[in-house]
């Protein structure tokens, strides 16, 4: 029986230096579910990996559904935009974090129904383009270039990548995202997530 997943990889950083980087160990691991496990090599100390959203994470979605909510639930309380906020985040099965830096990555699988195929690279880049275009409509964001192309990942079949230079409030801002579709048998596998190491480092 074959599985099939879509990994979905949000980074979200201020501006960084970046650096080639060669295979290492991994130093984390999170586990999807029995069949699939997911390895990563972190740059420091400074990066943390959770199943929890980081508390900074929890208060920047609180305020975002802030704005969300105000023209119809003015007198909505703090501790009820917490729930919501943890429930939107709650679908991400891990987190990578620096809350030094407040540089973030989001991780979310999602299983595809059985005997039906994976998107084309183009639809998985289409995807990404609405990713791109809902960024460029949030509040405070200005000046935004952005770039999508295909990406490598190790046990992933097809993936497309998306990375947009942009200001949020004025702060300069990196976003990188990817989408990938990898065919899993009944087994425990790991897919290695290299450009954690080659796309982020920690100052």
């Amino acid at each position: 029986m074959h599985r099939n997943f879509f990994l979905v990889l949000v980074f979200m950083l201020t501006a960084v230096s970046c650096s080639p980087a060669t295979r290492q160990t991994p130093t984390h691991h999170l586990s999807i579910d029995e069949h699939l496990q997911l390895a990563l090599v972190l740059p420091s100390p400074r990066w943390q990996l959770s199943e929890e959203p980081p508390d900074f994470l929890a208060q920047k979605m609180t305020d975002h559904l802030r704005q969300e909510v105000s023209a119809f639930a003015p007198d909505i309380e703090v501790k009820q935009l917490l729930s919501l906020a943890q429930k939107r985040l709650a679908v991400n099965e891990g987190y990578v974090f620096n809350k030094h830096s407040g540089a973030l990555l989001m991780i979310d699988f999602s299983l595809r129904r059985e005997g039906k195929g994976g998107p084309a690279l183009s639809e998985l880049q289409a995807s990404a383009s609405g990713a791109l275009l809902a960024l460029e409509n949030e509040e405070g964001v200005a000046d935004l270039e952005s770039h999508i192309g295909s990406l490598a990942i190790n046990g992933g079949s097809r993936a497309g990548k998306m990375e947009a230079n942009y200001s949020l409030d004025g702060k300069p801002q990196l976003f990188m995202g990817s989408l990938a579709l990898g065919h899993r048998i009944d087994s425990t596998c790991t897919i290695m997530i290299h450009s954690v190491t080659r796309r982020i480092k920690s100052k």
